[in-house]
């Protein structure tokens, strides 16, 4: 999370001026909600963004869903996504079917040409994913 950084900052102050931006954007994130949070490296001269893991997945939940209204405030927020479901979201950008990929609440989803969204794990065979999908799709019907 981009945050503007005090020179004498410390960490209960980051924590007042973090609840304090959940607080303008109605998000009832309380310091003790917090698990942990510190400032990770950057380029010299750019602020360091601030990295927060919330008790709560729920609480984290209800934070990413506000992205849009904190990026017009000028706070940008992004999801730690592993390396591994970054590789699988890099495999699922190539697929010829999809039409775009997004991480939420820890899963990978893809929505295809067909306006089908479709969760994948880790080492799942896209195009059988895929596949699969529909074949159960068309038994319902």
């Amino acid at each position: 999370m981009d945050v503007k950084e005090d020179q004498n900052e410390n960490i209960p102050t980051l924590s007042a001026n973090i609840t304090a931006l959940f607080l303008q954007q109605n998000l009832d994130i309380k310091p003790e909600q917090i698990v942990a949070m510190h400032r990770i490296p950057t380029k010299k001269g750019q602020t360091r963004p601030v990295l927060i893991r919330l008790r709560n997945n729920d609480d984290k939940s209800a934070v990413m869903r506000k992205r849009k209204e904190m990026k017009n405030a000028g706070h940008r927020l992004v999801d730690d996504v592993t390396a591994l479901n970054t590789g699988l979201m890099s495999r699922l950008q190539l697929h010829k079917d999809k039409e775009s990929t997004w991480f939420f609440n820890g899963s990978v989803f893809a929505l295809t040409k067909r306006q089908e969204r479709i969760k994948f794990d880790l080492y799942d065979n896209i195009d059988t994913v895929i596949r699969e999908f529909r074949e159960l799709r068309a038994k319902r019907n």
